[in-house]
């Protein structure tokens, strides 16, 4: 079986983090995408694997649905056994609990990425379940969380006749 490119390969690794709904599957597939020495920035700070891990756990708690939007993703390399850069763009729009107008509530996280993908020969770190090898050894996101307004009715003037 071959193994999927890196576009691919990131996607469904990126993907399964923000679509987990389950702590021990987001657990899984958390371990299953990074490095343990994964260096990691958000919006151009430095930070931590568990930071990340923590702020993507934290932003699913209140969510009932999450729908992933892949945009302008590229990716430096071909070769599976080689180090490949991966960048892109994420929109993730969660479906809240609570209702707006009689809808359900909507949140959207633009995400701008560039991950690097290689191939880990780690004893410490196992093969994910189609048996690669590869992780994210380094991450730089840059996130924004966006409220999408509310649309309200537009009322309509009474003309003078439908007064009368």
């Amino acid at each position: 079986m071959s193994k999927p490119d890196f576009i691919s390969w990131t996607q469904s690794h990126l993907g399964a983090l923000y679509e987990a709904r389950e702590d021990e599957v987001f657990a899984n597939a958390f371990d299953n995408a990074f490095s343990p020495s994964c260096e990691v920035r958000v919006n151009h700070a430095p930070s931590t694997l568990d930071a990340l891990r923590d702020s993507v756990s934290s932003r699913k708690v209140a969510a009932r649905g999450v729908a992933l939007s892949w945009e302008n993703v590229i990716s430096t390399g071909n070769s599976p056994d080689e180090p490949s850069v991966v960048a892109g763009t994420l929109i993730i729009t969660r479906s809240m609990m609570f209702r707006v107008r009689a809808a359900p509530a909507h949140r959207l996280t633009h995400i701008k990425f560039s991950a690097k993908v290689e191939r880990l020969e780690d004893s410490n770190v196992q093969a994910d379940e189609n048996d690669d090898p590869r992780r994210i050894t380094s991450l730089y996101l840059t996130s924004v969380d966006i409220v999408p307004p509310i649309h309200f009715a537009t009322p309509h003037p009474v003309g003078q006749e439908e007064r009368e």
